[in-house]
């Protein structure tokens, strides 16, 4: 595991470009390490809005939190990613995942994500290396072309949620972004089996991270009702494979499946207010500020990273959420006696 441990900030582009650039620029100040822009169909357009922040930063590494090459074609992933980077050399970092929500009104299928995701990685490095790239795989393909300007190498992170899809990453991926696996057990449990894909395919294990919703209440119970929704989300995108939760003995009602089952966006919410509360405790860290720092110190032994996706409540701001974790954090890493 590496010596210093990096604090990302997720955002999610559902702002004015002005307040998301903001925001990043506040967290180069807080002592985060990197900012993830999210590629949210149909909200602003992640690369766009990566720029913007590269411009605005200097310390960061920025990437995006996460991609996806059902919609964008991993030889455009590679191209956009490169791009970037000549705006922020050595700062660039590729996050892919296998997407889900927007794909819908697309008619975007996310077909073999253990497959399509390897193979994905497996072009977007050929052609960073400057390779001219002819592949015909299982799902993902690219028929004799290369970029038309220099590039290097980027580190490639695959965010993961599902057992396969979590051993898929850790056997070709620089890092794993594991989500939204919060409390200790989750976490423990997701990152061991990175490591072991990792070290079956003779790799050495990748940077483990946990992406986790975290939100600040006046009281445990008003952070937990306020995170809810996003609890309920990975839910709706990995229906009918709900076997994140089943790893630490959550088994979700009928009433629940049903309502994702209608593959409405719209029965999201609706999902959120009927999770079991166990379920919100594996899943995000929401409570007072003593309760993310405790959860947090829980964690330190078992992640090299925490990506911290920002969840209002009525006690507080995205901002406050930011400003509080950046607090905490900093706070424990300190006390652990590792470098923050």
């Amino acid at each position: 595991m590496a010596s210093r441990r990096e604090l990302g900030l997720l955002v999610l582009p559902e702002r004015p470009v002005p307040e998301l650039v903001a925001r990043a620029r506040r967290a180069e100040a807080l002592g985060y390490g990197s900012v993830w822009v999210a590629d949210e169909k149909f909200y602003r357009d992640p690369w766009v809005v990566l720029a913007a922040v590269a411009l605005a930063t200097e310390r960061v590494r920025i990437g995006t939190g996460v991609t996806e090459p059902y919609a964008r074609h991993p030889a455009l992933l590679a191209m956009a990613a490169a791009t970037l980077a000549e705006l922020a050399p050595g700062r660039v970092v590729l996050g892919l995942g296998a997407g889900g929500p927007g794909f819908p009104p697309l008619g975007v299928e996310r077909r073999r994500p253990t497959v399509a995701i390897p193979e994905a990685v497996a072009i977007v490095r050929s052609l960073l290396r400057g390779e001219r790239v002819d592949v015909a795989g299982e799902v993902m393909s690219f028929r004799g072309g290369s970029l038309n300007f220099a590039a290097r190498e980027l580190p490639v992170f695959v965010a993961a949620r599902g057992r396969r899809m979590l051993a898929a990453a850790g056997s070709v991926a620089d890092g794993v972004i594991m989500a939204p696996f919060a409390s200790a057990e989750a976490v423990g449990r997701a990152a061991d089996v990175v490591r072991e894909a990792a070290r079956a395919a003779g790799r050495t294990p990748p940077r483990v991270i946990a992406r986790i919703d975290f939100c600040v209440g006046a009281s445990e119970a008003e952070a937990r009702d306020a995170v809810r929704y996003f609890v309920a989300l990975p839910v709706w995108v990995s229906y009918p494979d709900l076997s994140y939760t089943e790893t630490v003995g959550i088994a979700l009602g009928s009433e629940i499946r049903e309502l994702v089952a209608r593959r409405d966006y719209r029965d999201i919410a609706a999902a959120g207010a009927l999770l079991p509360d166990e379920m919100v405790e594996h899943f995000a860290i929401a409570g007072t500020e003593e309760e993310i720092a405790r959860r947090i110190a829980a964690l330190l032994p078992l992640v090299d990273d925490v990506i911290v996706h920002p969840v209002a409540s009525p006690s507080a701001s995205v901002d406050d959420v930011v400003e509080v974790v950046a607090r905490v954090w900093t706070r424990v890493v300190a006390a652990e006696g590792r470098p923050a």
